[in-house]
This record gives C-alpha cells, structure tokens and sequence, in this order.
C-alpha cells in the first residue's frame, strides 16, 4: 500500500507542476520557434523578454523547466532545418525515382495528376502530371498504398520574387516538402503491405479517406464541397473559387476542421454512446481511439490537431481524475503542435487555431455577443497581416452564420453525405438548400463593406493582438479601447498615405506588368497585367499571376483601386489577366492602342468588367490622364498587334522613363524620326528582351542609363536574346532582369531615390 501511495503523491505533484508551469513554457516554445522559421528579429526580441519575465517569476523550477525546453526545443528547431538541407535534392532533369504514394495523396482534376510521396531515403516528393486522356488520369488512381515508378524533372518549389507574395517554397518546406517534380512518365510497381500494426493503421485510414473522397464525388456539386471541406479536409482546385464568400466575410475557418467540428462530433459520438448504455470511462477509452483515426481521416491539418490534442488531453485527465486549466491545456496541445509540427505557427492557420482558442479562455465569462466581438477583434491583426482587407459584414455574419451552421448546416451536410446514396431526395433538398444558403452569402458578400486596410507591420500586428488580450481581460476599459483605436488608425493613414512613390517592375513571369504610383497615392498606374499562355493542351487552373503577384501588392499597400490601366497590346502576356484586374480592382480608366476596340477577342475578355470604367483609345500625342506619361506609339489604328504596341514616355522623380510594349524596331526607328529629342534614362526593352526589338542604332541614340527586361525564367522563347544582350553591353548599359533579380523597384521621394530587388542579384 505504501509503494502506491507514493506513486499517487508522485503523480499528483507532477500534475501540480504542470498545471502550474506548462503555460510559461508553451509561449517560451512559440518565441522560440519564430527565431529558426520566419519573423527571426522580431521573435528572438520576444524571448528575451519572455525570459526576462520567467527571471523575475523567481521560481525556481519554472526556470529549471525553461532551460529544458529551451535545449530540447532549440535542438528539435535546428534538426528540423538540417533535415530540410538533407533532403533537398539538386535539381535534375530526366530523373527516375521510386515513391511511396498513399491513396489520399494522388489528385485527378482537370486534366492534370497531383501526387505526393516519399523516397526510400525519407525525402518528400510532389510531382504533376498533365494529360489530355482523362480516362488514362482516371486509371491511375489508387486504393492502397503503392509504390510507383516516376520520370521528370526535379526541382525545387517556387519562391516568392515579389514583395508580399506567397512564399509557396516556404509554405512547403513547413510542411515537410522540399523537392517538386515535373512527371513525364509514372507507372504503379506493387501494393506495399504493412510491416507492422501502426504502419497497417495509418495506411489504412489513408485508403479510406481516398475511397470516401471518391464516393463524394458523385454527389452534387456544392453539397460535395461541403461534405468533402466540412469532414474530410479536402479542398477541390475550385473550392475558393466557389466559395468566394466564404473568404471575403471571414467564414473559413468553419471550413477548416477544427475544435467546433471535434466537438460537435465527439458531442454526437458520445450522445449515440451512451444511448447504446456505455457508460463515461467505456466511451473516453473509445473516443481516445477514434481522434487520432479522424485526424488521418480529415488530413491531418494544423487545427485539428490542437483541437484533437485538446480533447485527448481532456479524456486523460478525466480518466485519471485530473482537473486541468483551460491554460494548462492550450499549453499542453501548443508543445504538442510545435513537436509535430515545428512551424506551425509561422502560418495563417496555426496562428488563428491558437490565438483564438487563446483568447475563448477569456470570454467565459461573456454573453455570445460580446465573446463574437472579442474574438473578431483579436483575430483582425492577424488577417490583415495576411490578407490585408476586411469585411465591416464579418462580425455580424459570424454571429448570425455560427448558431445557423452548427444546429442546420453541420448536421444536416453529414446526414445528406452518408445517406444521400440511398435517399436521393434528401441529396436534391441538401443541394438546393445549400446552393441558397451560399447564394445569401454572396449577396452579404457584394454589398458595400470591404475595407482594404493594407498590410501593418508585424511588431505593429504584436502590439494590436497585446492590447487586444488585455482588453480581454476586461482591465484599463476606460483608456485602452482608445489607444487600440488609435494604432489602428495611425497603422491605416501611414499605409495609405506614404511619402514615397514608386516605379515597379512585377516578376509576372513571361509578360509585362508595372505600377506607376505617385507620393500620398495621389495617382495609381497600371501597364499591362500579365498573363498565361496555354500550350501544349494543359489546363489553367488557380489563381491567376494577376491575383497572386500585382492584385495582392496593391492591396498589401492599401490599394484598392487603379486610376489608369493602360494596356500595350492584345497579346495574353500582357493582358491575359486583364479581367482579374477589372474584378478586383475598381478601375476608372482603361487605355488601349488607337484601333484594338475593333478587334473583337479583345473586347470579348473586357466587356463584362468595364461598366464603372471609362474605355480611352491612345494614339502618339495623347497624355495619360494627371500622370507625366505621354503616348508616343501607335501613330495609326491597329488591332493590337505587337507592331501597335502602345509606347509610354515620361519624367518621373527626375528620371526618363520608356515602356515600349512589344514594338518592333521599325517602331523604335519611327518613334526616333517623330520625336527626335527623346530623352530615355530608364528603357524597359522591348518584347522581353528578344532580338526582334532593341535596335541597336536607336540604342545607341538614345543612350539609355538603365535598362530593364521583364521576362520568365527558362522560358521556351529563349528571351531575353544574346544579340540584345550584346547591344546593351556595347554601350555599356546596366540592365535589371526579373528572371534574375525578381521585382524590381525604384523608390522615390521629393529628395531622391533608390533602386530595390526583391532578389539580391547585383545589377549586370
């Protein structure tokens, strides 16, 4: 009996110290983790001070506790990044590998194969696949794990090039994947069977989830969104685009599998449990054993594992007659995350699934409104850091939208999911139920409301989320609304009201695209968008360069509308992205070349955008509107042609500017004979840099100080050409490349200017 109570006494004083001391070693963990994985200045900064504060605590076993986790967390962080050096492989091309593929891992979707699997060596792949053959596409999709033979290209994934653009190598590297390939061939070798029982797990619940993925897709179409975003975790390529709403008014987190599905759903398990007689202790045991099954089930996302880590933690203590606090528990499923998943908060998602379950442990004592309005508030620093715009709607759609998804929408989805098979009825209600519940959202969504705030520094964002816990906890109520107020306020006007203008080259690929913006944001200026070619029978799917490169600058900038969209020619990469533009931005003037509103495929792809804009056809001598850029090309009507190419030429902060568009050297050579006295500082080359532009004698004529050449990298035209290359070194020009130094910036003030890269790359 002695022994047991001792082994009582010492799980009680164990559970003592963690109730007490997890929660100071859970955020030391978090700062720590931001010095290895992004935000590195910023976050060393507020471990100092973390530590500074755990000093001055004066305990002596929290600082025992902290010295452990700051070796073993430092330790874990460091092998995380030395793993991700160990398996990058070198970029090749033609290379064979073998993959270990799980069935939920390989997509089929519009004509292109996605999968992702591992070497024998542990290195994570994601490859693509293209084909025209769906039925072949179709033939490849897997039921069991399998080992399959793969021939492409590796590399790694794509960087960001431009400021603010999704750093989708970054994002994958979190996530554990540092190698893309483009596939050529694959060919499935063997069903791999299982060594062991937990191997035989896991591999299971994958081929599940890919057999449930698959019977959903004979469901209808937003009903199969629902049941796939709400259970499974599987986002189809057109989810956002469907629901746009869901984005635009702050609804996506009730797609993201989280701590209102875990418990909803453990709520219903336990409820059908009991009603069969299990009893409280029967029924923890079982749950403890379907959570972590769900987790693989539903994709194994970042929130979902705070909110499995939670509840598991909860049966565990209730299971050994443990009470622990809210914090305690935040502490607990935070330490887990960060071992499963070193970099989790380093994203959108893990920081909103535990900042907001941070901030719940101050609401219990609210009403529902009021928890909505906190909550709101401390969750807007962290989405305007990230996506830089805000709904005034959000608030009230969530306190509106929560009660009706939870009683309605939940339940009903998982019902029509299970049993639509059987029931068409209640598949075809489901549908249109749901097909008006989205419709309302998008209505909510047009009207008036969206505030395009900008994007606030992060120490800004570290102050705001501060204040905003404080203000939680309901002390200084008088003073403390104020001074939030007023960082949001400062935050805003400084974003929006810069003194400096700018001069920008976006990194858009294989095309053109540039802003032209004046101090204070008095004028925005647009020249050509971008766009897509479509070769060789692939699909275009996604978002477009237009929304993910030059749309989401301007809105990182407090930007949400252009002034003059000037477009050289009709050509895809320089206009291909046009209606995106139109769409996302309020546009009130769109300058096209004398004659291409005659050229009927042009005005096809503008048409239903421009009912706010006014349409200006531009002929040499023609001003663009309260800007210093002047028309000098086309001097007749044209369809818009490269030999139409609308050329721009003005002085801005002190330097002269040229935009030649696509135009030939014949147009050089007619613009030199109608304009004699051009002066030209700064030349973005014509047609990125080919052979059939940049006349060495207009060159030579104009002697240009700098040159610029927009243009994709490996890119199947072989631009920019080595004859350009050899005239702008003959007159010793230094020139700026996008394929080498990404965006390329020219800031400027009434004092001055600078130049700026986004990659570092010296000028050439």
């Amino acid at each position: 009996m002695i022994p047991k109570q001792s082994n009582g006494r010492q799980w009680t004083l164990i559970y003592k110290i963690i109730n007490h001391n997890v929660i100071w070693l859970a955020i030391l963990a978090g700062c720590l983790s931001g010095c290895f994985f992004g935000l590195t200045w910023l976050s060393v900064i507020l471990t100092v001070l973390w530590l500074v504060r755990l000093i001055c605590l004066r305990d002596r076993t929290v600082l025992m506790w902290s010295a452990l986790v700051l070796i073993i967390f430092s330790g874990l962080f460091w092998r995380t990044q030395q793993l991700a050096k160990t398996r990058t492989m070198s970029d090749q091309t033609g290379a064979t590998l073998q993959l270990t593929v799980q069935p939920d891992e390989l997509r089929v979707e519009n004509g292109r194969l996605q999968l992702s699997g591992k070497t024998s060596a542990g290195q994570t792949v994601q490859g693509q696949y293209f084909s025209d053959d769906q039925a072949l596409l179709q033939s490849l999709q897997l039921k069991q794990t399998t080992k399959m033979l793969v021939h492409g290209d590796i590399s790694q994934p794509q960087p960001a090039t431009n400021d603010n653009e999704f750093d989708f190598r970054q994002y994958q590297r979190h996530q554990g994947i540092f190698n893309t390939l483009k596939i050529d061939r694959l060919t499935p070798i063997t069903t791999l069977r299982a060594t062991n029982p937990f191997t035989w797990w896991v591999n299971a619940c994958h081929a599940l989830r890919a057999r449930l993925v698959q019977a959903t897709k004979t469901l209808p179409s937003t009903l199969q969104l629902y049941v796939q975003g709400l259970f499974l975790g599987w986002r189809a390529t057109d989810f956002y685009e469907s629901l746009t709403a869901v984005t635009d008014l702050g609804l996506i987190h009730l797609f993201s599998i989280s701590g209102f599905h875990i418990v909803w759903i453990v709520a219903a398990v336990s409820w059908c449990l009991r009603r069969l007689g299990f009893t409280q202790t029967p029924i923890a045991v079982l749950l403890l054993l379907l959570l972590p099954t769900y987790y693989i089930l539903a994709g194994a996302q970042v929130g979902l594992l705070r909110a499995v880590a939670v509840v598991v933690l909860g049966l565990v203590a209730h299971l050994c007659d443990w009470r622990l606090t809210g914090l305690t528990t935040w502490g607990l499923s935070l330490l887990l995350g960060l071992i499963v998943q070193p970099a989790l908060l380093m994203h959108l998602g893990g920081q909103l699934s535990y900042g907001l379950a941070f901030g719940l442990l101050f609401t219990k004592q609210f009403g529902v409104l009021k928890t909505t309005v906190m909550l709101n508030l401390l969750s807007l620093p962290l989405i305007l850091y990230h996506v830089y715009q805000w709904h005034v709607l959000t608030m009230f759609v969530n306190l509106l939208i929560l009660p009706l998804f939870s009683v309605c929408i939940f339940p009903l989805v998982l019902v029509a999911g299970i049993g639509g098979h059987w029931l068409p009825w209640l598949t075809d209600l489901t549908e249109w139920l749901l097909r008006g519940f989205t419709g309302g959202l998008n209505w909510l969504d047009s009207l008036p409301g969206m505030i395009v705030f900008g994007k606030p520094a992060a120490w800004v964002v570290g102050i705001m989320t501060i204040l905003t816990l404080v203000l939680m906890t309901q002390k200084f109520r008088k003073w403390l609304p104020i001074i939030l107020g007023t960082v949001y306020l400062v935050s805003f006007l400084a974003i929006h009201l810069p003194a400096t203008g700018e001069m920008t080259f976006f990194d858009i690929g294989q095309g053109d695209s540039f802003l032209v913006r004046s101090p204070y944001n008095r004028q925005i200026t647009m020249i050509d968008t971008g766009g897509r070619v479509n070769f060789g029978g692939q699909k275009i799917s996604g978002r477009s360069r237009a929304q993910r490169i030059s749309i989401n600058y301007l809105k990182s900038q407090g930007i949400a509308h252009i002034d003059n969209l000037c477009l050289s020619h009709q050509d895809a990469d320089h206009v291909g992205d046009v209606g995106d533009v139109l769409k996302g931005l309020h546009v009130k003037r769109l300058y096209i070349p004398l004659g291409m509103n005659q050229n009927p495929q042009f005005m096809q792809r503008i048409r239903p955008y421009i009912k706010d804009t006014q349409l200006i056809s531009v002929q040499a001598g023609q001003r663009i509107s309260k800007t210093p850029l002047t028309a000098v090309h086309p001097f007749k009507p044209g369809l818009g042609t490269n030999e139409d190419s609308m050329v721009l030429a003005g002085q801005v902060a002190g330097l002269h500017w040229l935009f030649t568009g696509d135009l030939d050297r014949a147009g050089e050579r007619e613009i030199l004979s109608r304009y004699p006295a051009l002066q030209v500082d700064v030349l973005k080359l014509g047609h990125h840099g080919s052979k059939t532009a940049t006349d060495p004698e207009v060159v030579k004529q104009l002697q240009p100080k700098i040159g610029i050449i927009s243009a994709g990298r490996n890119n199947r035209y072989g631009h920019p050409n080595q004859e350009t290359l050899a005239t702008l070194a003959e007159n010793q020009i230094p020139v700026f490349n996008t394929q080498t130094n990404g965006m390329i910036r020219y800031r400027y003030t009434s004092s001055g200017g600078r130049w700026q890269t986004f990659l570092k790359e010296n000028l050439s």
